[in-house]
This record gives structure tokens, sequence and C-alpha cells, in this order.
């Protein structure tokens, strides 16, 4: 398994497409606003991180993703909560994560912490939908901590055109330093650059032949994470 930073438009072209298909499977039930270039921002300015079953894998064998980027790339999505009191280079917002084969979105999230501890990072970001869809409960068992009251999220809405609530979770302090610890062991080594993250097979995916779209989707730990 292999946790690659994506970097070219055709690879990033792949990632929206595969984030469009694992949220069609879900049945996710919000879109961004129609005046909303939050989505464009990400996609194009954001850090997106790419899972493949195999290091030789082309773009478009991707099976699951996710998009961060810390404060001093741009701002975090919502006014709160306020984290104002560590360095923007150290706060990171995760975002977009998706996945289309059970068991590949947490392999995301035990590859993505090699760069986040290379680059000092003291704080992780996430936002949640504030409903029981929101998933929070995992993500509190991981170590993540509910931060303040639930926020209006200022750049989707339902279907139905209503505003959604979302819920900021942090992941911090020694919480953070030990899920990464655990986490970090998972990997097999990385590029220098760790443009590239070799991960264990500790849930024993199996590589498959077929293209990863047919993959069934994963609901956990994903189908609770906004982003537009």
């Amino acid at each position: 398994m292999e946790l690659r930073l994506l970097e070219s438009d055709y690879e990033r072209k792949v990632f929206a497409d595969r984030l469009a298909e694992a949220r069609g499977k879900l049945g996710v039930r919000f879109r961004e606003k129609p005046r909303s270039q939050l989505a464009k921002i990400q996609l194009a300015f954001g850090e997106l991180y790419g899972l493949f079953e195999r290091d030789t894998d082309p773009a478009d064998r991707m099976i699951a993703g996710l998009s961060l980027h810390d404060l001093e790339m741009f701002p975090q999505t919502c006014p709160k909560p306020d984290l104002s009191h560590l360095p923007p280079s150290s706060v990171v917002e995760c975002s977009d994560l998706w996945s289309l084969k059970k068991g590949a979105g947490l392999m995301v999230w035990c590859g993505v912490v090699v760069p986040l501890a290379a680059r000092h990072t003291q704080a992780v970001l996430v936002y949640l939908s504030a409903g029981p869809e929101g998933n929070a409960e995992f993500y509190e068992g991981t170590g993540f901590a509910k931060i303040g009251e639930p926020t209006a999220y200022p750049y989707l809405e339902t279907l139905e055109g209503s505003q959604i609530v979302a819920q900021p979770l942090v992941l911090q302090g020694e919480a953070y330093s030990k899920l990464s610890r655990a986490l970090s062991r998972l990997s097999a080594g990385a590029t220098s650059d760790f443009k590239r993250i070799k991960l264990k097979n500790f849930i024993g995916m199996r590589p498959t032949d077929e293209p990863a779209p047919a993959a069934p989707p994963e609901v956990q730990p994903d189908s609770g994470v906004l982003a537009a």
C-alpha cells in the first residue's frame, strides 16, 4: 500500500472525480452553495494525498484520498474554533476524506501522520456534520475532542437549501502525540520529501485487478467529514 502526494492536474482531477463518486455511493445529502469557491480552492491549492494498492499503480487506480492544508497556506474553513495561540503552520485542517474500498479510509489516516509529524504539526482540525451522520464517536475514540458548540458551515447547504451545522473537533497535545506514535509504526518507510509513504497492510486488504471505482465504499471514518 502506498499513500502518495498528488501534484499533477490530472491526479487532482482523478481525486475530485473519485471524491464525487464516493459521496454519491454514500448518499451524501449536502452540496456546495452556488457562489462558493471553496471546493476549487481546496482542490487547486490544498495538499491532496491518494492511496494506492501498489506503488506502480497509475492515478486512475486511486482507492482513497484526503485533502489537508495548514493555516499558513490559507485560513480554516470556519471562524471557530480559535486556534490563534498556535503557529499557523502547525495547525492542519483535514477535509475531503473519501474511500472506495473497505478499510482504505483508515489506511489514509495511518499514512498521513508521517508528513504531519515531519512538519511539526501541533493540532489537527476537522469539521463533522453535527448530526448523528457526522460519526463524531469514531473521531473522539481516536483522541479528537469537540471544541466549542456546533457552528454554521458557510460554504455548504443541504440538498433542500437549508443551513449545514458543523461540529469542530481538534486532535492536539498528548492525544495527538499518542495517536501519531501508534499510527506511525504502521508505515513501512517514506521518501525523504514525504511524497510517498509505504504502509503495512495491517487490515488484510487484498489487492484487486479490478478498477478501483468498482470496489465497495467505506462508511467509516470518512462519512461525516465536511468539505465542499
